[in-house]
């Protein structure tokens, strides 16, 4: 026996040996001798196989695509590509790198452990080895971090591999970007189907060292299936290239076999290419030449694809640089930056001047300084001094140098030149534009700038987005006359806090002001003050520049004028120009003398003297003060023909080549710039222009000339927009303009602030107004206005209308009807862009067809619309008056805890330990987190970064965009206030043990405790607290933490230093013991504005107090406010206070130091108390929660008006506004409807509550009639059915209840007749479906579908719905004796009649068949035996002609995209002798995979074309007859608000055919649409004409 095993185990080696030698030959290499030994020997030999990995082969200078080759079975990563071990044969490495079609394209291959002949055993299967291949594209520098398409050239085993790993990627959230780069896969010999020759290989391996990926090879493996099966649905819009064997591969003497055959290495896809090469299974990836036939073909290939892709990159190029530029303004406001003023001053600035500052000391420290040194420079000189000259210069110099320049010149008066804001619209366009990284950011953030006023620009655009992303040393900031600017101290303010890497230069006048102002940038500036011998030399070169034009004879003549101007010029430049202006219209040197003598060296003076000549002509100075005051006082720079025409409506005088003459009708005091506009040549000019009154012939009246203007702006208003008042298919539904008025633009604009200005006794700019916005042109002008700039126009205008009402309102009769009637229509306008604000930016041509239909019945918009017959019909459960707010939640079987309002998200804490956050743009909840115990506190970091929870006694750290919690603490005393350190790597909490926690995030040990009682020094007036505190706050700038006792003062302490600052006493004497005056605190807030800085306290007996954070002292008090919880907004303008009664009041802070409070918005609501208050980081809106509430605010007085508001520092000076107060006297709140249907003929529409009522409506009134019959009492009706033909009514609750009802209709009245049945499943009731004839339904529930009789019998056993399934019933669209069972595997047929299946398609082999059994009445189902995960919204509709299949992932964290499938309904037949079938084939919509995550859930089929709803709430229509296109061929028709979804996020809609009608569900009542698809818009970008 022995001697049989030795013999056995001597001979095994040589059997084993002779079996590999065969098998070896089916490599794509065969290995010499040589190399066989030193395997063998133990040397891997990877430097003839290639090595493991991502290898880079070829580089390029500027990359756009990459190809990567991937091995096969047996193969490396080099021989595989290589006929021999020549290094010239390895043709990816050698000849692609060398042909110059390939000069845009980097060359990778891809190695991993497929080496069947290694004596190891190997676990690793296909999908080990695909995920290796796309984590190593993904990790690899070159291609991770670039932008570049991947085209995957795959050998045998490889191009599985290749399918595997693209699937991944698809189905993975952080390489999904990564499969979209995946341009084009191509198959060399792909067993797409396995390989007969893999069994016997695996049964050589079995018994030596068996490899798990060699099993997969077989024929129709499990994992083949699978990988196919799934590879079908994602890969579709790739381009795929299979090339096949057209020889047989030796494998033994006289053994020749087809490894792959052509069958196997194609995939039959409709858009796959199949090539045929005549080579084996080892020579189809390796040639001998270039020259080879096989080798040409595979190349030629290789450059078509090359020439696709670099075709669409540059195409796409275009389109996304053409894009990113519009969306850039769109989010800006700003088309472009200051060049006109840059080039204005370079053309007439003349070489050499200016060059004097680059040899000043201060000036080259500033530029050439390092990042340790001061980064701003502020040079001040007098005014005309050429401070705009010297910005134009260095702004030239910056762009010569690598650095990115951005500028801005400040000009008082002028609307979009004079305010921060406009200065930070234009600096962040500047900068977004130079910088591509910030641009992204900026694009991602999307803020809202048309509503935000300066300092949440500041705040939220630089200091937590540009500032954090911008390059190191890179940009330059240059602002000149800072003194020109509205508020420029705050800007000043704004600029302490720039990081030290970002430079700036300033210019400014010399004043008290701004000295002031200097000061406070001491520490991290430069100051330089101009002097008048600092600007001789550039004089002096201005003045021989212009010497020639002058009427002086010689040489020495010149020298004498150079001489005697610059003696009198004292540093003015603009004193200078103007001489020279008036020298050159001298005729004789006499004459040039009398003018130098003359000419006052005083600017004022010469202004007077100047004025003085104009006056000579009396005609003259009448057209001259026309100019004088429209140039002054305009918003922007007049173009010269709006000036024209304004010129003429106001003076009537008609002026012929006004930009020639109006120097000398103006007496050079105006001029025009390079974009022609017209414009005061000076601020000084401006000063005296507008302040003198000694020539009253040419003094500026601001009241009177505002009014003058405003009604020529109205005038011109009314005659520029005409609308069409009757309704025709083929007439435009929009606004017919006259857009040949060429003062439309500034009059659309600025109508409203010249009014505001305006006076407010004049009774015809009453009545202009009243025609205006009583009429149908102020629809007219929305549109043109969200067209032209946005929606800012809009709000602003409605503020000033606002203003101007207010003074009006005093001059007008009681009984005056307009006056109430205006206010109306002005509340409309400052409710439009909140409530509908998406819409009408992309569809401006909305307003007149949408919106007004959607409008409360109550506003006058709506009620001017209804006398109408344009648009849009809406019937049903409206609003009747504007509601601010926007966003109700409610939560039945919760409370909630804690409230937290960030920059995109904001979270709501519940008792039962969950979070909810919701993103702001939408009322879905974004995620879910659990806690673990009852949330007491939330708080989001900068940019919604990090989220923080704290419990009783843990605290987590979640990243709210990926849903994961980062670290979790545990606290011995619960936390009374959390602040996220500023530089986002920790976390301080104050605690009810008298102490601060502070955590570094990443460092778990890393633990700091500060117990500030220690810091408080006993004293006469102050004790340290030996109690727990009740409340704790850190200041929003993180510098202060306030902590209040029950019976004790506020407590004040320095987070930076970590001492005791002292107490806030609300007592105003002093008392030696304690007195009722110590109340319990209810809630604390600061304002940290540096202009107010206080702590805003709210007691239990009702009062609030307002204390000086710096001294303590108490500034203000106010009783009776009864706040339980207070907000202050981040922009540190109002407080909102939240009460226990359930009212919630809005404060102003006011007064010369900011700490008045005013109140001016109150919500009366007889409710559950306020629990907690937050408002959002743009401070437009806030919100609260309650009970079970969760409610988002956004009053209009929120938003900010520049033009009229004063800083914060002229508070005092502001009009006091009347209190808005608005009664919320809400009822219990009404029963919603879970679920619908409809009765054919559209008349009816039966609805399930949430109480278990069961009503109807009538569609014509879209009124609810009577209850039809209840369920139990609260428990919700989750589906309804009806047939027609037995007038039969089906509902199911949530308990698994279903009740078969027959119904009596009536007209519009529907009664109950009888009950045929009541029936109960062992299930949560998903949906009902009723057969054609009403004989038959089924009932589905989470986990099984039970088929019924309509009498209640059962027909058949449950039907099993698997794990992972999520099934859809729907009816046979040919055959009424089936129905069809769908999801996105599989698709199923059963007969009505006894629930068998007569076909099925192909499914998963992993998930078994189901087996039908004889049915056993007594049988036992176990419904829980089946798991269950609901990850998919799956929907399908259809019509006689279509069937669309919908499929979306519920939740982000899902792993897979959105599907949508058309189906002919032609194609659907069934065999009741067969159960396996071919599935039907899907409609191919080229374009549907790039745009179906635009869909957000199907609505209807209607003959061939597919009802739906977008992600924009866009209600659409794709006719699958007509296009091929979804983008082309896809109308989008009207809008659905996002409040009128469901909890869950969806809306129930449905399409009444019969009537071309749709129903809406909101709340307990419906909506009904009517004309909606009589108008229809492109479904693209950027809105578009809605045409009728």
């Amino acid at each position: 026996m022995a001697q049989f095993r030795r013999r056995s185990s001597a001979e095994s080696p040589s059997r084993l040996g002779r079996a590999v030698s065969v098998f070896r030959k089916l490599s794509p290499h065969r290995r010499p001798v040589a190399e066989d030994k030193a395997q063998e020997d133990g040397d891997p030999g990877d430097d003839i196989k290639g090595p493991l990995g991502l290898n880079l082969l070829w580089d390029v200078a500027e990359p756009q695509i990459d190809f990567i080759f991937v091995h096969g079975l047996g193969g490396g990563s080099r021989k595989t590509w290589s006929a021999s071990s020549d290094p010239g044969l390895y043709w990816p490495k050698v000849w692609l790198a060398e042909d110059q079609a390939f000069g845009c394209v980097r060359i990778h291959s891809f190695g991993y452990a497929a080496d069947w002949v290694q004596r190891k055993e190997s676990f690793l299967n296909i999908r080990d080895f695909a995920r290796s291949l796309i984590n190593a594209i993904y990790c690899d520098p070159n291609i991770g971090r670039s932008k570049t398409k991947v085209v995957l050239v795959a050998h045998s085993l490889g191009g599985i591999v290749a399918k595997k790993a693209f699937m991944s990627a698809r189905e993975d959230s952080d390489f999904r970007e990564l499969a979209d780069r995946i341009h084009t896969i191509y198959f060399l010999a792909t067993p797409h189907r396995g390989a007969n020759l893999a069994k016997t290989l695996e049964s050589i391996l079995k018994v030596s060292y068996p490899k798990s990926y060699v099993p997969e090879l077989r024929p129709n493996s499990e994992t083949i299936a699978s990988i196919n099966d799934s590879f079908r649905h994602v890969g579709k819009h790739l381009n795929l290239w299979s090339f096949y064997e057209k020889q047989k591969t030796t494998i033994a003497k006289k053994v020749s076999v087809l490894i792959v055959d052509e069958s196997s290495a194609t995939l039959g896809y409709e858009k796959e290419k199949p090539v045929p090469l005549d080579a084996d299974h080892r020579t189809i990836c390796k040639f001998q030449t270039p020259d080879d036939h096989n080798y040409r073909t595979l190349r030629n290939n290789f450059v078509r694809t090359i020439e696709d892709i670099t075709a669409e990159v540059s195409e796409a190029s275009l389109i996304l640089s053409d894009l990113r530029r519009r969306q850039l303004v769109q989010l800006t406001g700003v088309s472009e930056p200051p060049v006109d003023e840059l080039l204005a001053f370079e053309d007439t600035r003349a070489p050499g001047t200016c060059d004097w500052l680059s040899t000043r000391k201060p000036y080259i420290t500033w530029r050439t300084s390092q990042l340790d040194s001061k980064p701003i420079f502020w040079l001040t000189g007098n005014a005309g001094f050429g401070k705009s000259y010297l910005s134009s210069y260095v702004i030239k110099e910056i762009q010569k140098s690598p650095a990115k320049c951005s500028f801005f010149f400040f000009r008082k008066g002028i609307a979009t030149k004079s305010t921060i804001s406009d200065c930070l619209r234009s600096l962040a366009h500047q900068m977004a534009a130079n910088d591509g990284r910030i641009l992204s950011k900026l694009l991602e953030a999307q803020p809202s700038l048309d509503k935000w006023d300066e300092r949440t620009i500041w705040r939220k655009l630089f200091v937590e987005c540009i500032f954090m992303h911008m390059n190191t040393s890179s940009h330059i900031w240059v602002l000149d006359a800072l003194d020109e600017c509205q508020r420029f101290s705050v800007l000043v303010n704004f600029l302490v806090q720039v990081p030290p890497e970002l430079k700036i230069f300033l210019t400014s006048r010399s004043n008290q002001e701004t000295d002031r102002d200097i000061e406070k940038l001491d520490l991290v500036s430069l100051h330089y003050q101009m002097q008048p011998e600092d600007t001789v030399s550039d004089f002096a070169i201005l003045i021989r520049s212009k010497m020639d034009r002058v009427p002086v004879s010689d040489e020495e003549g010149h020298k004498n004028l150079e001489a005697k101007i610059l003696s009198k010029a004292s540093g003015s430049f603009l004193w200078v120009s103007l001489v020279i202006q008036r020298l050159e219209q001298a005729y004789s040197q006499e004459e040039v003398e009398e003018i130098l003598n003359e000419v006052p060296t005083d600017m004022n003076e010469l202004y007077r003297k100047i004025l003085e000549e104009l006056l000579r002509n009396p005609r003259g100075s009448k057209l001259a003060r026309s100019i004088f005051s429209w140039t002054l006082l305009s918003l922007r720079p007049l173009k010269v023909e709006e000036l024209q025409v304004s010129i003429k409506l106001d003076v009537n005088q008609t002026v012929r080549h006004l930009e020639k003459s109006i120097s000398a009708i103006c007496g050079q005091l105006v001029c025009i710039n390079l974009k022609g506009e017209v414009e005061i040549i000076h601020q000084t000019a401006k000063t005296y222009l507008s302040q003198q009154r000694t020539y009253p012939g040419l003094a500026l009246k601001k009241q009177e000339d505002h009014t003058r203007i405003a009604q020529i702006c109205l005038e011109t208003l009314l005659g520029s927009f005409h609308y069409r008042s009757q309704w025709s298919p083929d007439a435009a539904a929009s606004l017919n303009l006259n857009q040949n008025h060429v003062l439309l633009s500034y009059a659309s604009e600025f109508f409203s602030d010249h009014l505001q200005k305006s006076s407010s006794e004049e009774e015809s700019t009453w009545d202009l107004l009243c025609k205006f916005l009583l009429r149908n042109p102020v629809l007219a002008w929305v549109e043109y206005s969200a067209r032209k700039g946005g929606l800012g126009i809009i709000l602003r205008t409605a503020k000033n209308l606002q203003v101007y009402l207010k003074r009006r309102v005093k001059y007008l009769s009681p009984l005056d009807q307009d006056k109430e009637t205006l206010a109306m229509c002005i509340n409309d306008l400052a409710k439009l862009s909140a409530k509908f604000g998406t819409f009408l930016m992309t569809s401006p041509s909305s307003i007149h067809t949408l919106i007004p239909a959607m409008c409360p019945s109550e506003s006058k918009i709506s009620k001017a619309f209804e006398s109408s017959h344009i648009g849009l019909v809406l019937r049903g459960h409206k609003d009747e008056s504007w509601d601010d707010c926007l966003l109700r939640i409610d939560y039945p079987t919760s409370q909630t805890s804690a409230l937290a309002f960030g920059d995109r998200y904001s979270g709501v804490g519940m008792a039962d330990g969950t979070i909810l956050l919701y993103c702001h743009d939408s009322t879905n909840e974004h995620q879910i987190l659990n806690h673990g115990e009852r949330i007491k506190l939330l708080a989001f970091s900068t940019a919604d970064e990090y989220l923080a929870s704290s419990g009783l006694r843990t605290l987590k750290v979640w990243n709210p965009a990926k849903r994961a919690q980062l670290w979790a603490f545990d606290t011995q005393h619960q936390a009374l206030s959390l602040m996220f350190l500023s530089n986002g790597l920790g976390l301080t909490a104050a605690t009810q043990g008298n102490y601060t926690t502070t955590w570094i995030f990443g460092a778990e040990t890393d633990t700091r405790q500060w117990d500030w009682i220690g810091s408080i020094q006993d004293t006469a007036g102050v004790n340290r607290p030996r109690q727990q505190p009740a409340k704790a706050l850190f200041s929003s700038d993180h510098s202060v933490l306030a902590v209040a006792y029950r019976g004790l003062p506020i407590y004040l302490f320095n987070m930076r230093t970590l001492k005791f600052m002292g107490c806030c006493i609300r007592e105003t004497t002093q008392q030696s013991s304690r007195t009722t005056s110590h109340y319990s605190i209810d809630a604390l807030a600061f304002n940290s504005s540096p202009e107010i800085n206080v702590l805003i306290s709210s007691y239990g007996d009702g009062e609030l107090a307002v204390y000086d954070v710096e001294s303590t002292e108490l500034r203000f008090r106010s009783p009776d406010i009864f706040a339980h919880c207070l907000a202050a907004s981040p922009d540190c303008r109002t407080l909102v206070t939240g009460s226990s009664r359930g009212t919630i009041q809005v404060f102003e802070f006011g007064g010369t130091r900011g700490d008045r409070l005013s109140l001016i918005y109150r919500i009366k609501a007889y409710e559950d108390g306020i629990r907690a208050i937050a408002f959002s980081g743009d401070s437009l809106r806030f919100a609260d929660i309650r009970g079970s509430q969760y409610r988002v605010w956004e009053p209009d007085l929120l938003v900010s008006n520049e033009q009229d508001e004063g800083s914060q520092s002229d508070l005092s000076q502001a009009v006091t506004l009347l209190t808005k107060s608005t009664s919320m006297l809400e009822g219990p709140p009404e029963s919603e409807i879970m679920a619908l249907c409809c009765h054919p003929n559209g008349g009816l529409v039966f609805a399930g509550k949430q109480d278990g009522s069961v009503v109807y409506f009538d569609t014509e009134s879209a009124t609810e009639g009577s209850i039809i019959y209840r369920h139990a009492t609260n428990t919700g009706v989750t589906a309804i059915a009806f047939a027609k033909e037995k007038s039969i009514l089906m509902t199911a609750d949530e308990s698994g209840r279903v009740l078969v009802s027959h119904i009596t209709i009536s007209g519009s009245v529907c009664t109950l007749s009888n009950q045929i049945e009541q029936l109960r499943v062992q299930d949560s009731v998903m949906a009902l479906l009723i057969n054609p004839v009403g004989s038959s339904f089924l009932v589905q529930g989470k986990n099984f579908v039970f088929p019924f009789t309509i009498e209640g019998k059962m027909i058949a056993p449950p039907i099993t719905l698997f794990a992972q399934d999520e099934m859809i019933l729907t009816n046979h669209p040919l055959r009424t004796e089936h129905f069809l069972t769908l999801d996105y595997q599989q698709m199923h047929s059963y007969n009505w009649s006894n629930a068998n299946k007569v076909q099925s398609t192909p499914r998963k082999p992993s998930i078994p068949s189901i087996n039908i059994t004889e049915f056993n009445a007594n049988q036992n189902i176990d419904i829980g035996s089946h798991p269950q995960t609901h990850q998919a919204f799956n929907q399908v509709r259809q019509s006689s002609k279509l069937i669309a299949y919908f499929s979306k992932p519920n939740k982000p964290s899902t792993n897979f995209l959105p599907t949508l499938l058309f189906f002919r309904a032609s194609e659907f037949t069934s065999s009741s002798s067969s159960l396996s079938g071919t599935p039907p084939t899907s409609i191919d919509i080229p374009d549907l995979p790039r745009h179906v995550h635009k869909i957000r859930q199907i609505i209807a089929v209607s003959g061939t074309t597919l009802l739906f709803l977008d992600t924009s709430f866009w209600l659409c229509s794709f006719d699958t007859l007509k296009s091929n296109s979804l983008t082309l061929g896809t109308k989008r028709h009207f809008f659905l608000l996002p409040e009128w979804q469901c909890v869950d996020g969806t809306f129930i809609i449905e399409y009444l055919e019969a009537r071309r009608e749709f129903v809406v569900v909101r709340k307990g009542g419906i909506l009904v649409f009517g004309r909606g698809l009589e108008a229809g818009e492109a479904w693209v970008e950027g809105g578009g004409e809605l045409m009728f």
